[in-house]
């Protein structure tokens, strides 16, 4: 079986000497004999072989993946500076607007109650509470949007208190004349349903402030994605040099007895000829 050795570096550092460079070159000679003269070791080569090609094979991958992985974390890193510098939205998308749905249902609740003060029928009601709904998420909306412009915000203020108030006010009328509850008591039942109310509002438009864009989102699993392949792609490649390390250790394990048997050149000790003949054997898979 004829094995090809690769050509020595035309840059030669300077403590390697010719008489070593001698050595190795006749030590390369000596392998490819063995592995002439030995067709057991042909199996132990081929498999060799098959674990080196599969390393570059990995080894290419892993740098893509690595490629792959900072690419996503630049992408990521950047929309993160232009949206979001103080890294203030910590929650993904879908979580921050499954929060903000929950508490759209729970403030449907008080609204429905409000609703009711307007006098209407079941359905006149229902409809009036879709619609309180509605300005609810249009407020925790309005609050997020206006975050970065103080005089919208206090304009969007000044609107939700009035409507509040006014809220607050046909709910008390409500209670007194048709409830015949007493005006204290009427006015704390509708101040308190008014504050749940608000008080969700602006727990929304908290989630909101958050909760990252839909793109911010996608970003941030891209990134999260890449890492994990880099990292499958690194314990792969890991693992297919060890498993090449253990087929080269066999053929050493093979060459020892024969190497111990050789007759080493002339003025050549035994240690040095064997060292050369496994290094030899390294040289045929350069990258392990």
């Amino acid at each position: 079986m004829a094995v090809e050795f690769p050509e020595p570096s035309p840059g030669i550092p300077p403590e390697i000497s010719h008489e070593d460079m001698a050595l190795q070159a006749e030590a390369n000679v000596a392998i490819q004999h063995w592995l002439t003269d030995h067709p057991e070791v042909t199996d132990k080569i081929t498999e060799t072989v098959r674990a080196h090609v599969h390393l570059e094979e990995l080894a290419e991958r892993a740098r893509e993946a690595e490629q792959a992985r900072q690419e996503a974390e630049r992408r990521d890193a950047a929309y993160l500076t232009r949206h979001d510098p103080a890294g203030h939205r910590m929650l993904g998308f879908t979580t921050g607007y499954v929060l903000v749905f929950l508490l759209v249902v729970l403030d449907a609740v008080p609204l429905n109650w409000a609703a009711e003060a307007f006098g209407l029928d079941s359905g006149g009601t229902s409809l009036v509470t879709l619609i309180l709904v509605a300005a609810s998420i249009g407020a925790m909306l309005g609050f997020e949007w206006t975050s970065r412009y103080p005089r919208r915000r206090a304009l969007l203020v000044a609107v939700v208190a009035t409507a509040y108030l006014a809220l607050l006010g046909l709910r008390t009328q409500f209670l007194t004349t048709v409830a015949a509850e007493s005006l204290p008591v009427a006015l704390l039942q509708s101040a308190m349903l008014t504050a749940i109310s608000a008080g969700l509002v602006l727990c929304g438009s908290a989630v909101l402030g958050r909760t990252r864009s839909l793109t911010s989102s996608r970003s941030r699993a891209s990134a999260r994605h890449a890492r994990q392949k880099a990292a499958e792609a690194r314990a792969a490649h890991s693992e297919a040099a060890d498993n090449l390390k253990r087929h080269i250790g066999g053929l050493r394990q093979m060459l020892l007895p024969w190497a111990l048997g050789s007759v080493a050149p002339a003025g050549i000790d035994r240690g040095r000829w064997v060292a050369a003949l496994e290094e030899a054997v390294r040289h045929l898979f350069p990258a392990s």
